[in-house]
């Protein structure tokens, strides 16, 4: 009942009661209920009580079926796959209940597909619902006419900052292509998803729609023969205006965390978004830990597909452990990095020079290397946060040659993926692995960052962080071959929160014939804001000076 301040009179009361049975009436109508029997009675209030009741017992009579139905499309659209399918997949059929709902529904869908699919003089013609209470039936004709398709005109971007034909390149519509408003909402997802503006806004303009160029009359004469006229005319065309605003010309970044591969850790960036009017960006990016200090800098040059690909000049200088040698060193390289349908691939060429003590007696070492490389990638996901089914998989090859300068010769390949898949509504199962394999002229002369090294929160459980290794005297050193697996069960008990049980196997060495280090342990999820938080528990089954070790990191799971 209406809410309201002031008392009802006896008149207003009643007034509302003689209109309630129609009201009744009306409400049960889009249900297909046009017969119904309704009693109602009105008591005043006693002697003790100013409250009026009223009640109602209401029989909805038979239901209305729809005995003849006529829903069709017609017009140039009416092969239209998009409206066939609205077609298909309405609830009006003949012999039906009633319901104007469906009636409305349908009426609705067909007008927005048509207009989404370019057909913007769209009409019904007739749409009609005629419902006969004497014998509770309906007829329904409803006939959408498409009129023509619309197509694009011309597109601009109205920016002042980047070359209007760099801009061109990000719009995957183009003059004279069908006018579809899915196109128009995966055009705006592209610019704003660049960081080149912060804000987009697509217009189109079908008011100042016109016909294109039409075509020589002798044209239509070959498709339409005499008998059959027709005045030549060009495609209705739509143009569009896109506004946008350059994004802030720098983009600065602060991170801070802790791991227990790492230790403590900040990190700081800076990138430069409009370095030229041609797209061009510039990053900087510095890395301290515990065990890792690092500049590094990236000139990215967009190509071909410049949604997804481009050109990266880098840079980096580094002091890092590798297992227990410290090693320092400088890299330039070029990379073109290039999105498919699945992932990316990387062809990329290196310099690399790298100082490093492997404590065998020869002292600190300097060893040159120049080398190409390529990486192909893999990865889907339902869900970046909270992963219920996803694949990745990484293959990276890259060798040096001393016929090229190189101060030695190797061949070095690594394959690694992860599987997750659903097991119950609350359970995961996660599968990883790793293998790596390396050939080299001269060994001592890899430097630690081209070895393999196992162990850690990412690697074998239980173990130290990069310190399943071949060792010189005492010191890990790294291997030429790397072997990993991992199956992990997760529990979601609640909400964001799960449990979860693992074992992992693996090792790095110098012979295939390697002994493997086993670990198995529990471990607390929480899907939070910044990613994945990990703490496990993890038991060394193959290290008896350790009993359980601790590991804490933050991350997507693929």
């Amino acid at each position: 009942m209406q809410d309201h301040e002031e008392s009802w009179s006896e008149n207003q009361i009643r007034r509302l009661y003689r209109i309630s049975r129609t009201e009744a009436r009306n409400a049960l109508a889009p249900f297909g209920y046009y017969n119904p029997d309704i009693e109602a009675t009105l008591e005043p209030p006693d002697a003790n009580s100013d409250v009026w009741q009223v009640r109602y017992d209401i029989d909805p009579g038979p239901r209305t079926t729809i005995e003849a139905l006529r829903l069709d499309v017609a017009g140039p659209g009416r092969e239209d796959r998009t409206l066939q399918q609205v077609l298909a997949d309405t609830e009006l059929h003949e012999g039906a209940p009633l319901r104007h709902s469906h009636y409305k529904a349908t009426k609705r869908n067909l007008a927005a597909a048509a207009h989404a699919a370019g057909y913007l003089d769209a009409h019904f013609e007739p749409a009609a619902l005629r419902v006969d209470p004497r014998d509770d039936t309906a007829r329904i004709e409803l006939v959408l006419n498409t009129g023509e398709r619309y197509y694009y005109d011309r597109i601009d971007v109205e920016q002042d900052f980047l070359d209007s034909a760099f801009v061109q390149k990000f719009i995957p519509i183009q003059p004279g292509d069908p006018y579809d408003t899915d196109r128009l909402v995966d055009t705006q997802l592209i610019l704003s998803e660049t960081d080149y503006f912060s804000r987009v806004e697509i217009e189109p303009h079908p008011e100042l729609a016109h016909r294109g160029r039409a075509l020589a009359p002798w044209f239509y004469n070959l498709l339409w023969p005499s008998a059959h006229p027709r005045a030549p005319a060009g495609e209705l065309r739509v143009p569009v205006t896109i506004h946008a605003e350059p994004s802030k010309p720098q983009h600065y970044h602060i991170s801070a965390g802790y791991g227990t591969d790492t230790g403590p850790r900040v990190g700081f960036g800076v990138k430069f978004r409009h370095i030229n009017e041609y797209g061009h960006q510039l990053r900087l990016d510095t890395r301290i830990s515990a065990k890792e200090r690092t500049l590094h800098s990236s000139y990215d040059i967009p190509i071909r597909n410049v949604v997804r690909d481009r050109l990266s000049f880098t840079g980096t200088l580094s002091n890092r452990e590798f297992g227990d040698v410290t090693s320092n060193f400088a890299r330039i390289g070029v990379m073109r990095d290039t999105g498919w349908a699945l992932g990316r691939h990387k062809p990329y060429l290196k310099l690399l020079y790298e100082r490093y003590d492997l404590d065998d007696g020869a002292g600190t070492r300097n060893t040159f290397l120049w080398y190409p490389g390529y990486t192909w990638s893999l990865r889907r996901i339902d869900d970046e946060l909270k992963t219920r089914r996803g694949a990745s998989l990484r293959f990276d090859i890259r060798g040096a040659s001393k016929a090229t300068g190189s101060g030695t010769s190797f061949l070095r390949t690594e394959l690694n993926g992860r599987l997750i898949r659903p097991v119950t509504e609350r359970t995961r199962l996660l599968l990883g692995g790793a293998v790596g394999a390396m050939m080299a002229s001269d060994f001592a002369r890899v430097p630690p960052s081209q070895r393999f090294f196992a162990g850690g929160s990412n690697s074998v459980r239980g173990y130290g962080f990069q310190k399943l290794s071949p060792k010189n005297n005492d010191t890990r050193v790294g291997g030429r071959y790397l072997a990993e697996a991992s199956v992990e069960m997760d529990y979601r008990f609640h909400e964001d929160y799960y449990v979860a049980a693992f074992y992992d196997i693996g090792n790095a060495a110098n012979t295939t014939g390697m002994d493997f280090y086993h670990g198995v342990g529990v471990g607390f999820r929480w899907a939070s804001p910044v990613g994945m938080i990990r703490l496990d528990l993890a038991h060394p089954l193959d290290d008896p000076d350790t009993s359980v070790r601790i590991h804490f990191s933050i991350g997507p799971a693929l």
